[in-house]
């Protein structure tokens, strides 16, 4: 991706299209992803999120047709679902995206969708349950340095959630992030930023178990 890429032009072009496309039927769309915290890079996805009220299969296919018409349409992905499965979310898998998304039309508060917090506690939980499992599995059988790089990016959520469980406060900058988490939560973001670039020595096995140890004691923390 250039140096030259606009993504407001961008963004504004993607909600002219969107109603043109659903008109009243669209409820919301916002941006999430390093796009939406100002972290992108040039392979960055851009992350929208797009609610529709009563989206069918006919609607499902006009929009892949639509993405087909756009600049950079092989970066575009994020959440698309229609009003009502929205509502019906689990919430601890839903709770992330509210706090990620920042609004282009509409606002997810009109949804009527509240979060507990157990709610938070269940994301955080799942959160490290999930990679415990993948890691373990990987390092077990694949043995795949590219899972294990995933797995750590994937991680930064869970540390980002367990944070906000912990403190109240949501830090979507995961630089801003690093300051403010204890040593254990900051080598994780450290190694999810680093362990792309190290991928080529030996280093499977250490990262590997490194990760699994961080899910586990958070999942006995959590118990």
């Amino acid at each position: 991706m250039s140096q030259e890429f606009d993504i407001n032009a961008w963004l504004e072009c993607f909600k002219t299209k969107l109603i043109s496309l659903f008109d009243k039927r669209l409820r919301f769309f916002g941006l999430q992803g390093s796009y939406g915290r100002g972290e992108q890079t040039a392979g960055s996805d851009i992350d929208v999120v797009v609610i529709i009220d009563g989206m069918s299969r006919c609607d499902m296919l006009a929009y892949r047709n639509m993405i087909d018409t756009l600049d950079r349409s092989s970066m575009i992905c994020g959440f698309v679902a229609c009003t009502g499965d929205l509502r019906g979310w689990e919430k601890s898998d839903l709770l992330q995206l509210f706090l990620d998304t920042q609004p282009i039309i509409g606002s997810l508060d009109s949804f009527g969708i509240f979060f507990t917090k157990e709610d938070i506690r269940r994301a955080v939980k799942t959160g490290a349950c999930n990679i415990y499992h993948a890691c373990l599995h990987n390092f077990l059988h694949a043995r795949n340095m590219e899972v294990l790089v995933d797995l750590f990016k994937s991680a930064r959520f869970t540390v980002r959630m367990k944070h906000y469980c912990e403190t109240g406060d949501y830090v979507a900058s995961f630089c801003r992030l690093k300051d403010v988490v204890p040593d254990e939560d900051r080598q994780i973001l450290i190694c999810a930023a680093s362990v792309a670039d190290r991928c080529k020595s030996d280093c499977f096995d250490g990262y590997s178990l490194m990760l699994v140890d961080w899910a586990d004691n958070i999942i006995r923390t959590m118990r």
